[in-house]
């Protein structure tokens, strides 16, 4: 018996079916934080791992400069005296320029001490500006940038419909999608195009079906599901199935 596979041709089918019936994606689920802003604008801490020396120098004493005496944050946490201290520390331990292990250790260290405090000053003003963006501006923190929504996806592409191990199996594939958070599939015989077996939803790019029936044609096709919903369905393959 001869296998058709990876034919791609578009399905009037395909095209015509509503997506409505496919089975409900549910979006995973997020950790509601300990004190959520009742705004939207939260402090941006990735300049701590992105700063040079000298940048986190720049940075840190204008957050303090920032702070200090700010009515909108009246009682910082840590204090400005151990963020002073620590960033003293850091400062003293830059200028002595050892280019020893010892030297490298300890500009290290007085690095992470800083940026400890800064991130535990940061929680603070997030909770504090309650998600104000003009009260988070004026403590010298920059704001986290919103997200750019994902638009719709695109179909699938690379479908491939191949034999399974077992008689009356057979494993549909297609390329991967980073931004997908599921795929959906649909087989149906040949014959009878319009006569989809239920939809299959995966994590994955691919999916095994099963109980198809030997020496039967049967075309397949799967549609990637993002943030903005489920994409058009893919080009389709077919394959017959032993």
């Amino acid at each position: 018996m001869n296998v058709i596979n990876n034919t791609s041709t578009n399905s009037a089918a395909g095209n015509s079916a509503s997506i409505g019936t496919m089975s409900a994606v549910a979006p995973p689920a997020t950790t509601a934080p300990v004190a959520p802003p009742a705004g939207k604008a939260k402090v941006s801490t990735g300049f701590l791992s992105r700063d040079t020396e000298a940048m986190l120098s720049s940075d840190s004493g204008r957050i303090l400069t920032a702070m200090t005496g700010n009515a909108a944050f009246p009682t910082p946490n840590p204090t400005l005296a151990d963020l002073t201290t620590a960033r003293n520390g850091f400062l003293a331990a830059v200028s002595a320029a050892h280019d020893s292990k010892l030297g490298r250790a300890q500009r290290k260290q007085q690095r992470a001490n800083l940026c400890t405090l800064l991130r535990t000053l940061a929680h603070y003003v997030d909770v504090a500006s309650a998600g104000d963006l003009p009260t988070l501006l004026s403590s010298g923190f920059a704001p986290q940038q919103p997200r750019k929504p994902v638009g719709p996806l695109t179909p699938p592409a690379n479908v491939r419909f191949v034999r399974g191990k077992v008689s009356g199996t057979a494993t549909a594939r297609c390329r991967k999608d980073p931004r997908a958070t599921a795929y959906q599939w649909r087989c149906a015989p040949a014959a009878t195009p319009a006569a989809w077996l239920p939809v299959v939803t995966t994590p994955a790019a691919h999916h095994l079906f099963q109980g198809l029936t030997p020496l039967t044609i049967y075309v397949v096709e799967v549609c990637t599901v993002g943030t903005a919903g489920p994409s058009n369905w893919s080009e389709t393959a077919t394959l017959t199935v032993l």
